[in-house]
């Protein structure tokens, strides 16, 4: 373990982010690095050196760099004056179809990365796959968000016994409200479908905007979804384990909705957030 905690740090969040912090950043992001990456991997590959060669591979395809987190920390300053406590977020890099999670430090006023994973954000370009009746394809929103409501998934598969649209049963999706959007439209005023794409027209539209777990053949990393933010159910145990949105619905240590269900294992009360950050680029 105390390897694959210095391969972390030094590929993946680089020592000389944590400056000197009053929060202890170390043991989260350890904790992150254990449940979000390696054990996902231990469970894929089971072998340690297919688990190295993955990491390698991860690190190849992204990495948090000094100067990325320089940039990203000048758009995270912008809305510090949201932040009155010490809490987690979420920042998001459509551009690179990656969710960083991240520490606030009010006390001594600075961001630290806690970990990245690969996500899945809006393909408008699938909108040639759409049919009369079915969801549209939209762009993932841009903007700062708070958490409106959410609720637990089901755990319903669809008929080809593989697809889970909003993960295992009790992962929790994320709602943060209609939202504004784009999309094309490529259906005629007799609601023909248009299949020359220089024909499509992009015009205004609203997303019911969520972030939540989801099983299918289709990989993370790249642009899927219908516009919402799809995550892996590991990622999504440790926001919902992490309360990083659950600042709303926690008096200390109390849970205070009377139908939700609560996490399974509850921790960082003091840090629970409630804010999510997505950006086209950094």
């Amino acid at each position: 373990m105390k390897i694959f905690l210095k391969i972390f740090i030094s590929l993946v969040l680089l020592i000389s982010f944590l400056q000197a912090s009053s929060l202890n950043v170390k043991a989260i992001q350890q904790n992150f690095y254990n449940n979000v990456i390696i054990k996902p991997l231990y469970a894929k590959y089971r072998k340690k050196s297919l688990v190295d060669k993955a990491l390698k591979q991860r690190a190849k395809k992204f990495r948090i760099y000094n100067n990325y987190w320089k940039r990203a920390k000048k758009h995270l300053f912008k809305k510090s004056k949201y932040l009155a406590s010490s809490q987690f977020l979420t920042l998001v890099d459509l551009s690179k179809q990656v969710l960083i999670v991240v520490l606030w430090d009010n006390e001594v006023k600075d961001f630290y990365p806690v970990g990245f994973d690969f996500i899945s954000t809006g393909n408008i370009e699938r909108e040639k796959e759409v049919t009369n009746g079915e969801d549209h394809y939209f762009k993932t929103p841009a903007g700062f968000f708070s958490i409106k409501s959410g609720w637990r998934s089901e755990g319903e598969m669809y008929r080809d016994n593989i697809t889970m649209p909003y993960g295992k049963k009790d992962n929790y999706v994320f709602y943060f409200g209609e939202q504004k959007s784009i999309r094309y439209n490529t259906f005629d005023k007799n609601n023909t479908k248009i299949t020359d794409p220089k024909k499509w027209k992009i015009i205004n539209g609203k997303l019911k905007f969520a972030m939540h777990a989801h099983i299918s053949g289709n990989s993370l990393g790249h642009p899927q979804s219908h516009g919402c933010i799809r995550m892996s159910s590991d990622l999504n145990v440790y926001l919902d384990n992490n309360l990083v949105f659950f600042k709303h619905l926690y008096d200390g240590k109390k849970w205070t909705h009377p139908y939700k269900k609560p996490p399974n294992n509850p921790t960082n009360y003091s840090l629970a957030g409630e804010f999510m950050l997505v950006l086209d680029k950094i």
